[in-house]
């Protein structure tokens, strides 16, 4: 009876201290002390195990497993036994300080305790701000189309547009003929462009971070009585003229009997509001799909060394707050941790959390943000 009335004190004892002390899968970041006294080991070995008395005690602030056992012989209890096995494993850390007092070696750390980051579900949970320039069609028709197809272009613009605003977080601004180069191939620099050496350029800077919207559209017949639409959407890099998110969309309508042969077409007056409406249904899920590929993006990229410091082009508007830590696979320790130390709209300086690290040695690392900041 005893023996039962032990164990049953040990487990509700070890469920207690279970229910106060919860395995966590929050990544924080503790500051812990570890001591060790001085037994003649020598100083390296005594610093070394007032390390692992600080990494040890880290791992515990992070959250902790506890199971019990109890052992009896002939019916009396003669032990209980606690195992306590860290839940959260040490990220990355770095020493604050390295004392000596009262014959005792005290180091104090600084750790990221957590489960290890893992890929992430739902990209769009950080979801980016997008400034966005949108250039006038690149409009293609068909000579077999009506007459009056040729003045589609403006309403087509207009209904494109309208979708692209009204997306969260897209703020859209339209460029003038002359304020751009939609004509541009992507192998050919700004400067070298056909429209950029005929016209000239602006001599306008683009924002930084500013995306330009450039769509093609081809509109042609298919038989006698439908028209059809290709429309192929791209967010574009102005800086570099590269494509960031493409989009193809496409659709065939069929035209109202009646609408004169090509060579009378002139006198027919259609009701081309309706038509614009028919050819662009469904474009709202269409520009989600090329928004949402480049808002939604993972941030990751490489670190470069601008003026001793790490760098990224991602910024506040890209999703970034300044709790964000961003990581990558270490060699001393599982992940080296990088917090932010100064966020822009569109780029971000990073330093490592241990400060020893050589920033020029980690240039050209590739690292990836965590979504969850805690």
């Amino acid at each position: 009876m005893r023996f039962w009335l032990f164990s049953g004190l040990a487990v509700l004892w070890v469920l207690l201290w279970a229910g106060l002390s919860p395995a966590t899968a929050a990544t924080i970041t503790v500051e812990v002390t570890g001591q060790s006294a001085e037994s003649g080991l020598g100083r390296a070995k005594t610093r070394l195990r007032a390390l692992e008395a600080a990494l040890i005690e880290a791992a515990i602030k992070g959250g902790a497993d506890i199971n019990g056992y109890a052992a009896a012989s002939n019916g009396i209890l003669v032990s209980d036994r606690l195992i306590l096995r860290p839940a959260s494993r040490i990220l990355d850390y770095s020493i604050l300080s390295e004392t000596v007092v009262d014959g005792f070696y005290r180091v104090r750390i600084r750790a990221i305790v957590g489960d290890p980051p893992v890929p992430v579900t739902d990209q769009c949970a950080r979801r980016a701000k997008l400034d966005i320039l949108s250039y006038p069609l690149r409009l293609r028709v068909d000579p077999m189309t009506p007459a009056w197809v040729d003045s589609l272009g403006p309403q087509l613009h207009d209904s494109i547009d309208a979708a692209i605003a009204s997306r969260p977080g897209v703020s859209l601004m339209r460029g003038g003929a002359g304020s751009g180069m939609p004509g541009r191939s992507v192998q050919v620099g700004l400067d070298m462009d056909y429209m950029a050496l005929t016209r000239g350029t602006t001599g306008v800077p683009v924002p930084e971070g500013r995306l330009a919207y450039h769509a093609d559209v081809h509109l042609q017949m298919q038989g006698r009585k439908k028209l059809g639409l290709v429309l192929l959407s791209r967010l574009v890099n102005p800086g570099s003229n590269k494509p960031r998110a493409e989009s193809r969309f496409e659709q065939t309508i069929r035209l109202d009997a009646g609408i004169p042969v090509p060579g009378l077409n002139h006198l027919a007056s259609p009701d081309r509001t309706a038509i614009v409406d028919k050819l662009l249904a469904q474009i709202d899920v269409h520009i989600e799909a090329m928004i949402d590929s480049y808002a939604c993006r993972p941030l990751e990229g490489v670190l470069l060394l601008s003026g001793g410091r790490l760098t990224l082009p991602f910024g506040a508007k890209d999703g970034l707050t300044r709790l964000h830590l961003a990581y990558s696979e270490g060699n001393d320790t599982p992940f080296i941790i990088f917090e932010i130390d100064k966020l822009k709209d569109h780029s971000a300086i990073l330093r490592p959390i241990d400060q020893n690290r050589s920033a020029r040695k980690l240039a050209g690392m590739r690292v990836r943000f965590m979504e969850m900041a805690k």
